[in-house]
């Protein structure tokens, strides 16, 4: 018998300490980046791409530059108070009648302005003002001046900037919101491809652990010579085969998934939860199949495009557009009447006047400005109405895409039906030993391809009805 000695002993519990140290570092290390790995629920990641996704984020860039702009206008017909001084020097003159004293004086003062939407302008300064060169005390001087356009009645500059301005906000968020709705439809494809790639690759594991099983099986026949080498390099093929489709569907499956964490700007270390039944997709799908819509209906179809789909509605609303500027345009050609007043403290002086503006000729504008008035309608019409074709057309194209996936359905049905019935028979064959083992694993995997099938038919059903409901409108 053989004893440790005291060097070996201490080599021994040095190599063990280093075994636990960097084996619990490593321990330490996986599960820190386990416990980085952020999970998301389908509905969680969707609610996530609305605020993260790169497709969106111009657009919300758009509609928040659009809320600031309106914001500094409506900021702009608030109260507007400035500091003003000036400081003066000079004689008064070189006359001879004139004793050359040179003067000098200092104002300061506080000056606001308010012009509302209404075309009332309201004006008010304080002031201070002393004189250098004598010894009266510091004036103290007030003033107020209001002004009203009386007719003919048109908004103000910056009423009209903020019509503009919130017409192009509610185009913008229009355009965001139907943008973000059709997004979803598309995670929501990228999510059902995912379980389908899945699925796939469970189905590609099990052929290449059969494929192995065979392979090895024929090993062993060659040991008692009942397998060539030819049967060897068949079932070596066959397993290499099968290797490259697991292969290959993981690799599907893994770019499916980085794609679509990159479409909705989930974080690198995060995992969706894919659920076969997940409760948010269910509950889609129950919404759909419980809506009353005759899908055949195309007419009724392009009835709810018309009046929904949010570019009509913004070409609709750029001619109402082009026609209320252009009677603020014809307003303008009418005699113009304001009104206002001044007062002055402490002259105590006040004035109230009445005005009267009327342009008699303005060298051929006004034809020219109806002509290019007439030329914009004509082309926003012709906008308009191309536009609705190309709708029309494109819903066309829907309806086709949705009866050939109810089309595709019906068919890969009745082939998973043929692999059921198949697939009894081959059990009542295994139960008589007239096939093997592997055999009827293969069959029931021929059977998972054929459900797998089935499923990505439904899947292609459903995204096509969500699409014509979303052209129309009416999600």
């Amino acid at each position: 018998m053989k004893f440790v000695t005291r060097k070996s002993y201490r080599a021994i519990l040095f190599f063990l300490s280093c075994i636990v140290l960097f084996g619990s570092g490593s321990l330490s290390a996986e599960d820190g980046k386990k416990s980085t790995v952020r999970e998301f629920t389908l509905e969680e990641a969707i609610a996530w791409g609305f605020e993260h996704s790169p497709s969106l984020a111009d657009l919300k860039d758009q509609v928040a530059k659009l809320q600031r702009q309106l914001a500094m206008l409506e900021t702009g017909l608030n109260w507007q108070v400035d500091v003003v001084g000036s400081l003066d020097t000079g004689n008064l003159g070189s006359s001879p009648l004139a004793n050359k004293q040179e003067q000098a004086g200092v104002e300061v003062g506080v000056q606001g302005r308010r012009s509302y939407r209404s075309g009332l302008s309201l004006s008010p300064q304080l002031s201070l003002k002393k004189e250098l060169t004598a010894e009266e005390e510091p004036v103290v001087g007030f003033r107020f001046n209001i002004t009203q356009k009386l007719f003919p009645w048109a908004p103000p500059a910056a009423e009209q900037e903020y019509y503009r301005t919130l017409n192009s906000l509610r185009k913008a968020e229009e355009n965001f919101k139907w943008q973000a709705e059709t997004e979803k439809i598309n995670w929501l494809e990228g999510y059902l491809n995912l379980l389908r790639l899945q699925e796939k690759v469970a189905v590609a594991e099990e052929e290449y652990r059969l494929a192995g099983e065979e392979y090895a099986q024929t090993l062993k026949l060659q040991a008692i010579g009942e397998a060539g080498p030819a049967q060897i390099l068949a079932e070596k093929n066959a397993l290499k085969q099968a290797e490259y489709q697991l292969k290959q569907a993981k690799n599907n499956f893994q770019a499916a998934e980085r794609e679509w964490q990159l479409a909705l700007g989930l974080p690198g270390a995060s995992k969706v939860n894919l659920l076969p039944e997940n409760p948010y997709f269910q509950q889609i799908k129950e919404e759909l199949a419980g809506l009353a819509l005759d899908w055949a209906d195309e007419e009724w179809l392009r009835g709810a495009l018309n009046a929904n789909h949010y570019q009509l509605a913004a070409h609709r609303r750029e001619q109402e557009q082009a026609k209320v500027e252009w009677e603020w345009k014809q307003a303008e050609r009418k005699p113009e009447i304001t009104t206002g007043g001044t007062y002055n403290y402490p002259e105590q002086k006040w004035q109230i006047n009445l005005n009267l503006n009327y342009k008699l000729w303005d060298g051929g504008k006004k034809k020219l400005e109806e002509e290019e008035y007439q030329a914009l309608l004509r082309s926003l019409e012709r906008d308009y109405q191309y536009l609705t074709e190309n709708l029309h057309s494109q819903l066309q194209k829907l309806l086709h895409q949705l009866e050939l996936a109810r089309l595709n359905l019906e068919a890969v049905t009745f082939l998973e039906e043929k692999a059921a019935l198949e697939a009894a028979a081959y059990r009542e064959q295994l139960a008589a030993g007239l096939i093997t083992e592997q055999e009827w694993a293969r069959k029931e995997l021929a059977g998972q391809n054929a459900k797998i099938s089935r499923q990505e038919a439904e899947d292609r059903l459903f995204l096509a009805k969500l699409r014509v409901l979303r052209l129309v409108g009416l999600i």
